[in-house]
């Protein structure tokens, strides 16, 4: 990212989108930048359109003041950096009235490395990320300061680094193939499935929504249920995990012949905002400070196949990907 922050910025040219869903990577772990549609060559220190995504962007954006285009491009990259080394957002968005960006406003680090679980990150990478995330665009650090930080300066093996990740994803490349062989084609069916309660159902992650097929004869839809409350119970998580049956009224499949919809089951998870206890508490919290509900419904394919559709429906979910 320094590299592209460099030649871009060095061209004249500001991105003013930097994001996750912009970096792509090419066959040998080459970082791409890619969505110019907010970049401008014009007048890059003294800009004052409303541009970026709101939790990538520099509080001096949101406030509509006049901002140089550099310094809101090392923030949303503190945002990225932020990102893949703790997993979550820092913040929900850099303004004063927002819990987290307020912790650090107030330099009350200590609740804020609490609250975002980040007590045992090294003390370098708090240095930099912090100055990164600074209100004032001018004490965020340069391309030139940020490449001799000591936490950039730690001795990382890129070499290794890049023969590791590429390893990595030959194998998942593997695993998908096999996976779709033994999935198969998905499709959209229209019948629900009503609960059954089995075991052994693989280990899968999500985003805001994914759907996916499953063979029933080796795997039913309850199995969900089961490994999800085999989770809540291995890590104690009974206090915050809510798993319920819920009733899921079909009207498009409602028999003429009776004024009642008929009614299926679906798995529903509520979760209960992390480390937030009190109600008084939870209400000064912005942007974590509501319930994450997911709810994972069932679809019949046929007799042999069934679809299984996760949403996140409430919350941000993010934090337990």
């Amino acid at each position: 990212m320094c590299d592209v922050l460099e030649y871009m910025h060095g061209k004249g040219v500001v991105h003013r989108d930097l994001k996750l869903e912009n970096i792509l990577v090419d066959d040998n772990m080459n970082l791409k930048v890619a969505d110019f549609g907010f970049a401008t060559f014009r007048k890059i220190h003294n800009l004052k359109s409303y541009r970026g995504t709101m939790t990538y962007m520099a509080p001096e954006i949101k406030e509509g003041k006049t901002y140089d285009g550099c310094q809101i491009d090392m923030f949303s990259t503190g945002v990225i950096l932020f990102i893949i080394v703790q997993g979550i957002f820092p913040f929900k968005e850099a303004k004063k009235d927002e819990y987290f960006y307020n912790l650090l406003l107030q330099g009350d680090y200590n609740t804020y490395w609490k609250k975002t679980g980040g007590q045992n990150l090294s003390n370098e990478f708090k240095d930099l990320i912090l100055k990164m995330f600074s209100y004032n665009g001018k004490d965020r650090p340069t391309i030139a300061e940020i490449r001799a930080h000591p936490w950039m300066k730690a001795g990382v093996d890129m070499k290794q680094v890049r023969h590791d990740l590429l390893n990595e994803v030959a194998e998942k490349r593997t695993q998908s193939t096999a996976d779709s062989e033994r999935i198969g084609a998905t499709s959209r069916g229209p019948d629900r499935l009503h609960l059954v309660r089995q075991t052994g159902f693989a280990n899968q992650a999500f985003d805001d929504i994914m759907s996916y097929d499953v063979n029933l004869q080796n795997i039913k839809p309850g199995t969900i249920w089961d490994d999800i409350e085999e989770y809540i119970e291995e890590n104690e998580l009974g206090e915050k995990w809510a798993l319920t049956e819920e009733d899921d009224v079909a009207d498009d499949i409602m028999d003429d012949d009776t004024e009642d919809a008929q009614k299926f089951k679906h798995i529903k998870l509520t979760i209960q905002p992390d480390g937030i206890s009190g109600e008084e508490e939870r209400d000064e919290v912005k942007g974590f400070d509501v319930e994450t509900v997911v709810e994972i419904k069932f679809y019949q394919k046929d007799d042999q196949t069934a679809r299984i559709q996760i949403q996140a429906t409430k919350g941000d979910h993010a934090h337990w990907k």
